[in-house]
């Protein structure tokens, strides 16, 4: 059976702390100045982007630095107005996950009809923060060959790779070590939520691949309030609603056809927790090792083993079927947004056994099981400064 987890609503206020505020956005900063050098005072600042809910405004203090946080990741353009000052504008500014960048602006004197535009389509440097992170954005998501989770990922981040030996015993393709850490030893968030472990380590509840619009990678030097990582942060931010409709429909095809046959990869589980697999002359079998009852049968009087050898199974035929949807746009414009995504697992595994014995013949046995993932969010404004938003995960 398919594991199904629900996660509570999460509501959050968009004046919560900056350092909470980051796992899941970014923010700005910087300094405006004139022509000669010296710093504008009560200059307007506005943020806008398509994945932002309006508008962000904040007015420089009396040595002209102003700061604005809370921006989800994405394309931003930044507007500088002051009087006796020509508007300055800043335009393709990408903002990545937990990035706070420093935007100097020079402003020119001249009337306030007049526009001085800069495009800023090369990537800033973050000089601000210490710590070591790997932001896989978006655009490498959509493009690049990746696994049906986010951890897939991880080894993008310098110092990771992926340890099979350090995931769960049910699952070798979980384990990631960083910086040499074990997998235990790593956090993992998600939509700003502690997803880890407790018992284990590693990650709690798997979340799919599509829900995912970044996934942040910490390897070293990070936040003090990450101090139960001794390996690094790894944090997925799901995709929310914008100004602008997007979606697509999808479907995921896996088929065996072109699987290697892996006795120790089976997806039948013996008692003792090993991977297994069925005969059709009902020896015993851990991982392509057999004792066949065919040849020298188990002799308990002489205290005589069975014969034993290795074998590779016939593969077994399975398929997984995975369709669905996303779709995210505004409900009321620059007030609420809202995001939905639905991908359905559907996995099926047949298994040809020739029976012997009183029912001899050849028997089909089939397993498949449906596992539900969806993920809904809406994002409100309330006012400028007071953002809300709740999310569902199943």
């Amino acid at each position: 059976m398919g594991k199904k987890f629900l996660c509570a609503l999460i509501c959050m206020f968009c004046l919560s702390l900056a350092a909470f505020a980051q796992e899941t956005t970014a923010g700005v900063q910087g300094t405006v100045k004139d022509p000669q050098g010296a710093v504008v005072a009560n200059a307007t600042v506005t943020v806008s982007g398509p994945a932002l809910i309006g508008k962000k405004t904040a007015t420089t203090d009396s040595a002209g630095n102003y700061h604005i946080e809370q921006l989800p990741p994405g394309v931003y353009t930044i507007q500088v107005n002051a009087a006796g000052f020509s508007q300055a504008t800043q335009t393709d500014l990408r903002l990545e996950t937990g990035a706070l960048p420093s935007i100097n602006i020079t402003l020119k004197i001249g009337q306030a009809e007049q526009t001085v535009e800069v495009n800023a389509e090369a990537q800033f440097v973050d000089v601000t923060q210490s710590k070591v992170q790997t932001n896989v954005t978006q655009e490498i998501l959509a493009n690049i060959p990746k696994g049906r989770s986010f951890q897939s990922v991880i080894p993008f981040a310098p110092g990771a790779r992926q340890e099979p030996l350090q995931g769960a015993r049910q699952d070798r393709n979980s384990g990631f070590q960083i910086d040499g850490a074990s997998d235990s030893e790593n956090v993992y968030m998600v939509d700003g939520v502690n997803n880890t472990n407790i018992q284990n380590g590693g990650v709690g509840s798997q979340f799919k691949q599509d829900f995912i619009q970044e996934v942040q990678i910490k390897s070293s030097s990070f936040e003090a309030e990450y101090g139960g990582a001794l390996g690094g942060v790894i944090n997925a931010v799901p995709k929310r609603g914008s100004n602008q409709w997007h979606g697509e429909l999808k479907v995921y095809y896996n088929s065996s056809a072109l699987n290697a046959n892996d006795p120790c990869a089976s997806g039948f589980t013996s008692s003792n927790g090993g991977n297994a697999n069925m005969t059709s002359n009902g020896g015993s079998v851990v991982c392509g090792q057999r004792i066949n009852p065919t040849l020298a049968p188990l002799d308990t009087t002489a205290r005589l083993d069975g014969t034993p050898e290795y074998y590779v199974p016939k593969k077994d035929n399975r398929h997984i079927i995975e369709p669905g949807y996303e779709i995210g746009g505004p409900i009321l414009t620059d007030r609420l947004n809202f995001f939905s995504s639905y991908v359905p697992t559907l996995d099926t595994t047949r298994r040809s056994i020739k029976f012997t014995g009183p029912n001899a013949g050849p028997r089909t046995l089939s397993n498949s099981y449906t596992q539900h993932a969806m993920y809904n969010r809406l994002d409100y404004r309330v006012i400028n400064s007071v953002r809300v938003f709740g999310s569902w995960n199943y």
